[in-house]
């Protein structure tokens, strides 16, 4: 067995994901492809467009083989952190021998680099980093500088253009992670795939961005396979305006200032001193150049979901996540599904899996956030989203069905869980 890991946030699942599926069994001699996914809330600090399940039922049907959820805390947080979490998460899984990716810019060896000499010579980054910073260069900028400063050699035009492309930097942060733990998981890169009749690429954020303004046009960048199965899934898309008005509230009245995680004391005085009484303003009136509309609303969220600098802490002081939760899987992977059931150090959570996972304070506190973020979800869709892995069969018309319970798959004589994580806390 040969695993291939993708770690995505199909947000929604479009035909880029599907040129990276395919690109992945093109470019590796994998058996299995898993995605580590996030959950209802993303790297942006937003609320998915499509619930957790739904978005990895459309990955199993475009040729994923299962989908595991990585821990709320962690998927909404930074590109490093985000990118250490899935990293951590890709390494524990038995047989994962590669960690696929899409770049702006394939040019891996370059992007080797940057991530090598980040590690190598952290004292001196993160010194010259907090210089620009002070300065008032915003984050992408400061980091430029600073990579132009260690390589020398290489022209910085070049650095400047692979930091202007989010893939990129996630690739980096990727690369990092992997160099720190002395991983045996092989990078690979693919370039961002381009529509042969569009002179666009395919985004994510482009279908969000007309679906909230009511102009949604998807028949020529979402799969034909799952086409129908995503027009049926959009339907039950968070409410924008009540997501936001619950974040917002919950921001200017709850934000612990001393402990919510990427919390600055320029942060809370913008708060403190603009009052805003719209989202807009909450992401527009940033206190200094170097923060982003991506990091307010991140802070935003962790504030309503009560994320700390404690609980991110976690990854940089071990290897392993406490957990993930399995969210869909091929009925007919019998062999996958018994090896990430038999993960010790970051044990699936499902009905059946030989190696629980420890139920320390820690371990309630990121059940718990979790716990916070699904009621948070349901809220803004105003619906109950069941809480179950997903097992997608297909018949001999290929055409999916999904089971809430495993198919043929050998069950352990285990009482399931019947306490919420506020209890287990």
């Amino acid at each position: 067995m040969k695993i291939a890991v993708i770690i995505a946030e199909f947000n929604p699942f479009h035909k880029g994901h599907e040129y990276l599926i395919q690109q992945t069994r093109e470019l590796t001699d994998c058996t299995h492809i898993v995605v580590i996914q996030t959950g209802n809330f993303t790297q942006r600090g937003e609320p998915a467009i499509i619930e957790k399940h739904l978005r990895a039922e459309s990955a199993i049907m475009c040729g994923i083989d299962a989908v595991l959820e990585m821990p709320t805390a962690f998927a909404t947080s930074n590109p490093e952190v985000y990118a250490k979490a899935g990293v951590q998460i890709a390494n524990t899984i038995p047989h994962a021998s590669y960690l696929v990716f899409g770049v702006e810019d394939n040019n891996l060896a370059l992007l080797k680099q940057i991530a090598y000499v980040k590690i190598k010579q952290s004292h001196e980054y993160e010194k010259y980093l907090k210089v620009h910073l002070k300065a008032g260069l915003s984050l992408v900028t400061a980091e430029g500088e600073v990579i132009k400063k260690l390589l020398p050699k290489i022209p910085p035009m070049v650095i400047t253009k692979i930091l202007n492309g989010p893939n990129n930097i996630l690739a980096i942060e990727y690369l990092r992670e992997l160099y720190r733990l002395h991983s045996g998981i092989q990078p690979i890169s693919v370039a961002r795939h381009k529509d042969k009749n569009s002179q666009t690429n395919t985004s994510a954020l482009a279908i969000r961005d007309a679906y909230y303004a009511n102009n949604l046009s998807v028949e020529d960048c979402i799969p034909a396979q799952v086409l129908p199965f995503f027009m049926e899934s959009i339907e039950k898309h968070p409410i924008k305006d009540m997501f936001e008005s619950t974040i917002l509230f919950n921001t200017l009245n709850e934000l612990d200032v001393k402990n919510t995680f990427d919390v600055t004391a320029d942060i809370a005085q913008m708060l403190r001193t603009h009052r805003p009484i719209t989202y807009q303003q909450l992401t527009t009136t940033s206190p200094k150049a170097h923060y982003s509309a991506k990091h307010v609303k991140r802070v935003a969220l962790h504030a309503t979901l009560g994320v700390t600098q404690k609980d991110i802490n976690f990854i940089y002081q071990h290897n392993h996540l406490p957990y993930t939760n399995l969210l869909a899987i091929r009925s007919d992977a019998h062999d996958l599904f018994n090896e990430l059931t038999s993960i010790r150090q970051t044990p699936v959570i499902v009905h059946g899996n030989r190696n629980k996972p420890s139920k320390s304070k820690y371990y309630a506190r990121m059940r718990q956030i979790d716990y916070r973020a699904h009621s948070l979800y349901e809220i803004a869709c105003r619906q109950k989203f069941p809480q179950r892995p997903h097992y997608v069969v297909f018949d001999q018309a290929t055409e999916p069905i999904i089971h809430d319970e495993p198919i043929n798959v050998p069950e352990v004589d285990e009482t399931p869980e019947t306490t919420t994580p506020e209890q287990e806390a």
